[in-house]
């Protein structure tokens, strides 16, 4: 299969499993969409997250530095970090850590607010699986930055173009998606 072939099944795959339309759905800002991405559609699936980790590796080639690790705020990039490090070490990749930001610390053990902590001075991509406000991916690069780390670009698999991404920009570099709402057949 070629990468064009690659790229619209994982874009269909988005679109029927992913892609919900009601007459109004809140979003996680508060805001209200006819629209929604509900991306744990293709996060869970094998075949999305395997399309989806391949061609992510690809585009982050596209950053200025190369990152060694992925992460985001836990649930929206749990699966897609596990997904592209798998991808990565199966390829020979350089793209092998994962970090989970939590949504607040852990009450027991460790108490980590970031899972799998790396060592600071860590390239990391920060994902999120779909980027409206961009609340998410802020807290968890907030989070990162904190921590020591150096984000050398944000990813999404679909941006909603509702200005996220170029707020986004201005704080902490390049944004890339794999897709924007305008590559969906969307009924509102």
């Amino acid at each position: 299969m070629s990468q064009e072939e690659k790229r619209e099944r994982l874009r269909q795959l988005i679109e029927q499993n992913c892609l919900q339309s009601d007459t109004s759905i809140t979003l996680s800002g508060g805001s209200s969409s006819s629209f929604y991405f509900d991306c744990k559609g293709a996060t869970l699936d094998g075949e999305a997250l395997s399309l989806m980790s391949e061609q992510f590796l690809e585009l982050f080639d596209q950053f200025s530095e190369r990152p060694t690790a992925i992460g985001g705020l836990t649930m929206g990039a749990d699966f897609m970090a596990a997904g592209v490090i798998v991808k990565a070490y199966e390829i020979g990749h350089p793209l092998l850590h994962g970090s989970i930001v939590r949504k607040e610390p852990k009450k027991h053990g460790t108490r980590n607010r970031i899972e799998h902590q790396l060592p600071a001075g860590t390239k990391i991509v920060v994902v999120d699986d779909v980027i409206t406000s961009g609340g998410s991916i802020r807290q968890a690069c907030e989070e990162y930055l904190r921590e020591g780390y150096v984000i050398v670009g944000l990813a999404a698999l679909v941006d909603r173009k509702a200005g996220g991404k170029e707020s986004l920009e201005k704080d902490f570099g390049p944004v890339l998606s794999l897709f924007t709402k305008d590559d969906f057949n969307i009924n509102s």
